[in-house]
């Protein structure tokens, strides 16, 4: 594993999940506007801007390229799939109170992508990892129990990523073209959907304030920078390690849902939370120590 890449791969994953934590802030801002709506616009607003990013970096040409292409096509249509359940999930639970319900399915999606990872590309996990996997496994369980009913949201928030995780790492396109493609067979539809709320009345203009579609618009920048740096992140990491990475946003999601948003919270649930924090930490020292390793080897060669 090159270290550079791996160090890089570490920072783009910290600061895609940061971003990614700090979503239902914004998705509380803009939910003067139903959630389908939120969703479309997201679609739309984030292909324009991947588009916008794309012409700057001179790729146009290359992506027109692409365009005519049916395999690209292809290669596309089911992460586009996925990563639309997961944002109208996503979104719906948001704005309908639901915000730690979505934190347990970001806690379990890590799990599903070690599961991912060791059936497709035969990644295994050492000691420390394995001791991280158990606790933060123990705490899911318990905290699905605690909650007393099965948590659908939870489950589809946690599979749908996770599917969309493991066919990012299977495309050869380039992330900023992944992206454009996702977006682009999304937002056909969703362009379709948002014309037809405005000219039926039941959309943005003539009930709500003009600045609304400003802020709305930069639900684009919102969706499109975490998902790039999650791609790039992705490419240079392991499954394994991307997966325990992204317990960073559900952690900042779930204090999000308890302080700000006032959602229930009960001390079995807390002790439920903290095995998963101890397994992070399990995880994270693992990490410490295989850099550590690196730099010695790297040292003595």
């Amino acid at each position: 594993m090159n270290k550079n890449d791996y160090t890089q791969g570490l920072i783009l994953g910290v600061l895609s999940f940061t971003l990614w934590g700090l979503l239902p802030l914004y998705w509380k801002l803009v939910d003067a506007i139903s959630p389908y709506q939120i969703f479309a616009h997201r679609v739309v607003w984030s292909f324009l801007f991947v588009v916008i990013i794309i012409i700057l970096k001179k790729k146009g040409k290359d992506f027109k390229r692409e365009l005519t292409n049916s395999r690209t096509w292809l290669s596309f249509l089911a992460p586009a799939i996925f990563i639309s359940i997961n944002w109208m999930t996503y979104i719906w639970a948001v704005n309908n109170g639901f915000v730690i319900e979505t934190s347990l399915g970001y806690y379990m999606n890590p799990l599903f992508l070690i599961f991912l990872g060791s059936i497709f590309y035969k990644e295994k996990l050492n000691r420390l990892q394995s001791l991280g996997v158990g606790f933060a496994f123990a705490g899911v369980i318990i905290k699905t129990f605690l909650y007393g009913k099965i948590p659908v949201i939870s489950l589809i928030v946690a599979t749908s990523f996770g599917i969309y995780g493991l066919l990012k790492k299977k495309t050869k396109v380039d992330s900023l073209t992944g992206l454009a493609f996702e977006t682009l067979i999304i937002g056909i539809p969703a362009l379709v959907y948002i014309g037809y709320m405005e000219l039926t009345t039941n959309g943005i203009s003539g009930n709500l304030p003009t600045y609304y579609w400003l802020l709305i618009m930069t639900s684009g920048v919102a969706t499109a920078t975490p998902l790039l740096l999650y791609a790039e992140g992705l490419k240079r990491l392991p499954l394994k390690i991307m997966g325990f990475i992204q317990y960073i946003s559900p952690s900042i999601s779930l204090f999000l849902g308890i302080f700000v948003f006032d959602e229930p919270f009960d001390i079995w649930s807390l002790g439920a939370f903290a095995l998963v924090w101890v397994g992070l930490g399990f995880f994270t020292y693992s990490q410490v120590l295989l850099l550590r390793n690196e730099r010695k080897r790297i040292r003595v060669n």
